[in-house]
């Protein structure tokens, strides 16, 4: 019991500026493409990303969009802005069309992009001024070191596979494969279902670059699948309107996408970053222990024409998984600690996971922070 108690105390500490320069962990680099304008979990995603950015977690070297609407780009730098990083690159992807989303699948879902993007401030006044992601991608790539960035996709695949078809140029001698190959650590994917289905980032709009990335993905640079089975029963945004600043545009988007006084969305990309960005082993300077394991040990993803994948068992291939989450770890306690990424206020240099000590296996009960009279044990 004594034992257990130091423990909880040494973890208790929250995480702040002064606390990251002396710790051992160095920011991991990120590059995130998101297919922000359908769907409002990829704003989830940012916040989650942005925060970690600014306790020193993460280091987001750029944004890609993958999605054709001017506000996409746009919408990306609100967010960055909002947390105090607008001076992040963002590309996006052409051409550049006026299009606002318009829910066609059940007529429930509203627009959110272009509003976040008329009413709040953004350092991105132009999406056309933006450089193509490919250009970012080899920009970016080409003056990192080896084997560093982790790339996070939560879309469609369309930057990526241009990325692996590109040819050498001005910027970097090196083609796509060579590139990545001695530039990416881990590609993160937020797409498929596993072992085998159909899921729409892969199989809606270009099945073909999903496929060719896949498929052709360098054999040498490890790749992580986070499936639409994860994402879907984590049920995150419920305490946004309890607990974000009432001028945040995380909470605006959350209202206005999900509508009809709620904020609760799945978590397909937001658990996508965190994984990215955290790893298995979640976080001691923020109090977060493991959230997730891999579900296998070997063998490679597989897509077919038509979008779906299947997962090939493969005794020779041993760094491709997918993601289940780890043994305590529940959909409830995973949506209540992103609510207070979502919700975090970008003025305060501290974030502390006031629910981690569930995923840390302690004893006894507390009281999640996340959401208003929401204790669990």
């Amino acid at each position: 019991m004594i034992l257990s108690r130091l423990i909880i105390a040494l973890w208790a500490f929250p995480l702040s500026t002064s606390a990251t320069s002396n710790s051992n962990r160095r920011a991991k680099p990120i590059i995130i493409d998101t297919d922000i304008f359908s769907d409002v979990d990829d704003i989830g995603s940012l916040a989650v990303a942005n925060v970690l950015h600014n306790c020193g977690l993460a280091d987001l070297r750029g944004v890609a969009i993958n999605t054709n609407s001017k506000y996409g780009a746009l919408a990306a730098s609100v967010i960055n802005t909002y947390f105090g990083n607008g001076d992040i690159p963002i590309a996006a992807i052409r051409p550049l069309t006026n299009e606002t989303f318009v829910d066609t699948w059940e007529f429930v879902l509203g627009e959110y992009a272009s509003k976040i993007a008329h009413n709040w401030p953004h350092s991105l006044n132009d999406s056309s001024a933006t450089p193509t992601p490919v250009e970012l991608y080899r920009s970016i790539l080409s003056s990192s070191e080896d084997q560093s960035i982790t790339l996070i996709s939560l879309g469609f695949l369309t930057n990526l596979a241009e990325l692996i078809n590109s040819p050498p140029d001005d910027i970097t001698p090196l083609a796509g494969p060579a590139l990545v190959s001695a530039k990416v650590n881990e590609l993160v994917v937020m797409g498929g279902q596993y072992p085998s289905g159909w899921e729409f980032n892969f199989g809606g709009a270009d099945p073909a670059s999903a496929s060719c990335v896949v498929n052709n993905w360098p054999r040498d640079v490890p790749i992580t699948y986070s499936g639409f089975e994860l994402g879907r029963d984590i049920l995150s945004g419920e305490c946004l309107a309890d607990y974000a600043l009432p001028d945040s545009p995380v909470l605006a988007a959350y209202q206005w996408y999900v509508g009809r006084c709620s904020t609760v969305r799945e978590s397909w990309d937001p658990v996508t970053t965190l994984y990215g960005i955290l790893g298995l082993e979640g976080s001691r300077e923020l109090g977060i222990g493991k959230l997730f394991s891999y579900a296998n040990e070997i063998g490679y993803n597989e897509m077919s024409e038509d979008g779906s994948n299947m997962w090939v068992n493969d005794s020779h291939i041993s760094n491709q998984h997918w993601l289940r989450l780890a043994d305590g770890v529940t959909n409830t306690s995973i949506a209540r600690l992103l609510d207070q990424f979502f919700a975090h206020d970008p003025k305060d240099a501290n974030f502390y996971a006031y629910g981690s000590r569930g995923f840390l296996g302690y004893n006894g009960s507390y009281c999640n922070r996340g959401c208003r009279g929401m204790c669990f044990s």
